[in-house]
């Protein structure tokens, strides 16, 4: 009889450190395939096209075989954002204001928000991190050309994003867990609409084990 307690209480163990190492596994792979999901939202992103607004007289130019241009100072035309970078590194372009969601004035827009109204879920658009990540690198690549307003806009930009990520990480870890993400994710950028599937099997597989 006691044989048989042991075997039992041995058993549940063993399934309750099966579970743990499953559960423990499945974060680790979370972490790692985060690392490869936002790789691949920042070269979607840089192969999407915008538009942007042409500051001064361009030449034409090739891009993968597709001609731009010439331009006059002012036209406009969709760019890939990898050419805009080049582009605005050489003060040939800036983007267009309807299409620069990763500017300063929108994403101090969207801490405002975020600060009013920390559980109100708004909508972010998709390559709002990639684009953000980019213009931060490349604003940091500059220093050396900066005046003190850039330097102030990285200040400002340091500050805004970490808020935002951790504001928004407490709203998709609530709809993740509600089962809300097929409602809510055509308002998330790309990379939460990742987490947030993926941490919504994650909790789904762990609700259905810990009940077995």
């Amino acid at each position: 009889m006691n044989f048989l307690i042991t075997m039992t209480q041995n058993s549940r163990a063993r399934s309750l450190f099966h579970l743990g190492f499953t559960n423990v596994c499945s974060a680790m792979r979370l972490s790692v395939d985060s690392k490869e999901a936002i790789k691949r939202f920042k070269m979607l992103f840089l192969n999407e096209v915008r538009e942007c607004i042409f500051l001064k007289p361009t030449p034409e130019f090739t891009v993968t075989g597709q001609k731009f241009g010439p331009f006059q100072k002012g036209d406009r035309s969709d760019v890939p954002n990898w050419v805009i970078e080049n582009l605005i590194k050489n003060e040939y372009v800036d983007i267009a204001p309807e299409d620069a969601y990763e500017s300063l004035r929108r994403l101090q827009n969207l801490y405002r928000e975020e600060e009013k109204h920390p559980h109100k879920f708004q909508s972010f658009q998709p390559f709002l991190y990639a684009a953000t990540a980019r213009k931060t690198l490349r604003l940091q690549s500059d220093k050396t050309s900066m005046g003190p307003r850039e330097y102030e806009d990285i200040e400002k930009l340091h500050k805004i994003i970490p808020f935002l990520v951790e504001t928004r990480l407490s709203k998709i870890l609530r709809v993740a867990k509600s089962g809300a993400f097929q409602e809510k994710k055509q308002q998330m950028a790309l990379e939460e609409r990742w987490l947030c599937e993926e941490l919504a099997e994650l909790l789904s597989g762990w609700r259905q084990n810990i009940m077995e």
